[in-house]
């Protein structure tokens, strides 16, 4: 099962991404925790950015009032939007690839483990020390 993370994590991962993005926040956010941490996650979206909540994994959704987002200047985008996927699927696939390939688009590598490993790569996700993607090597 999933442990609730304690809010000094959040703020720990937040004062990450304002230290990386140099104060101004984040362009995308996917919330797929909801509760504490996808508040912290809302409050660090940047300004013309957008906060899609897809999931409520800590057992409450984020609920951002339209007049704060507006505030913001933020989009929120709700789960229904996903509604529409599976008709655009393939011709969002191939964007993106083409995108990636252009090398417009890399996923952020954090840390990568032999796999032979797997279990320490698991304790890096779980307890959230992991940045970006975790590779398991074979």
């Amino acid at each position: 099962m999933f442990e609730h993370v304690p809010p000094v994590v959040v703020g720990y991962w937040t004062e990450q991404v304002l230290q990386a993005t140099g104060g101004a926040g984040v362009d995308v956010v996917f919330d797929g925790v909801g509760g504490e941490i996808g508040r912290a996650a809302f409050e660090l979206t940047a300004r013309h950015g957008r906060f899609f909540v897809h999931g409520a994994s800590s057992g409450q959704l984020t609920a951002i009032e339209p007049v704060e987002a507006q505030k913001c200047g933020v989009e929120v985008i709700g789960i229904e939007q996903l509604y529409g996927f599976r008709p655009r699927m393939h011709q969002w696939a191939e964007q993106v690839m083409a995108e990636a390939v252009a090398g417009r688009v890399r996923p952020v590598i954090g840390q990568t483990f032999p796999l032979d490993h797997a279990a320490d790569a698991h304790a890096a996700i779980e307890s959230r020390s992991a940045l970006g993607k975790t590779l398991l090597l074979i």
